[in-house]
């Protein structure tokens, strides 16, 4: 008899610690929105509990309840087809529903501004799943870098030989002369025209260029 007087104790002194609130709220109505309380889902969740209701089909507003609601924190999600709603906070207190605009990522004791009790939340915009196909533009043409290197080209390819045939012949010479140098010194300094056989030697330029003089000497004696 003792211990069943303990426990009619003790759940009366648990049942009096957790308190429970109905969080009501709707959703905003404007002409040529319309709401399916079949698809729609309103979540309230916590770290620890998961609420789930329905819009009620009794109402001409759109309507929601939770009941039952114990003291804590939740994020409540509004799941339509046709809408997308903000995310809210809701903290539930002995005192208060304190009611907060939410955003996915940042850290828990970041709040956001606070709104009005009871909820009315309001559609941020329709759910768009199809992106239309992007329209032909000829301005995006000449973004491109491959069609402006090809434009420079052409007009490289008409127009240098105009300027060329301006040039008086003195300055044609001399331009051409500066070529044949400047093609000169970058053919030897090409690493391709590079002999790693003769450098592996111990051979110079010089030497490889006399090696085949005194061959044919040689060859000159031997058949003499």
């Amino acid at each position: 008899m003792h211990f069943v007087n303990l426990f009619l104790v003790s759940l009366f002194i648990f049942s009096s610690y957790v308190k429970a609130a109905t969080l009501r709220g709707t959703l905003e109505t404007a002409p040529g929105i319309k709401y399916d309380p079949s698809m729609t889902k309103i979540t309230l969740r916590s770290s620890t509990a998961i609420h789930t209701t329905t819009l009620k089909r009794s109402s001409s507003i759109a309507a929601f309840a939770f009941p039952n609601v114990t003291i804590g924190s939740y994020m409540l999600y509004v799941s339509n087809p046709d809408h997308i709603f903000p995310v809210l906070r809701v903290d539930i207190s002995d005192a208060d529903v304190a009611i907060y605009q939410a955003h996915r990522g940042n850290d828990w004791t970041v709040t956001g501004p606070r709104v009005a009790y009871p909820i009315e939340l309001k559609p941020i915009g329709p759910a768009v799943y199809y992106v239309p196909r992007e329209s032909f533009n000829v301005l995006k043409l000449f973004k491109n870098p491959m069609l402006l290197v090809s434009l420079v080209t052409l007009v490289m390819v008409f127009v240098m030989p105009k300027m060329l045939n301006s040039l008086e012949p003195e300055q044609l010479k001399d331009l051409q002369e500066r070529h044949s140098k400047n093609q000169a010194v970058l053919n030897n300094r090409n690493p391709m025209n590079f002999d790693i056989a003769s450098y592996l030697a111990g051979k110079t330029a010089e030497s490889t260029s006399s090696e085949p003089v005194a061959e044919s000497e040689s060859t000159i004696r031997s058949r003499k």
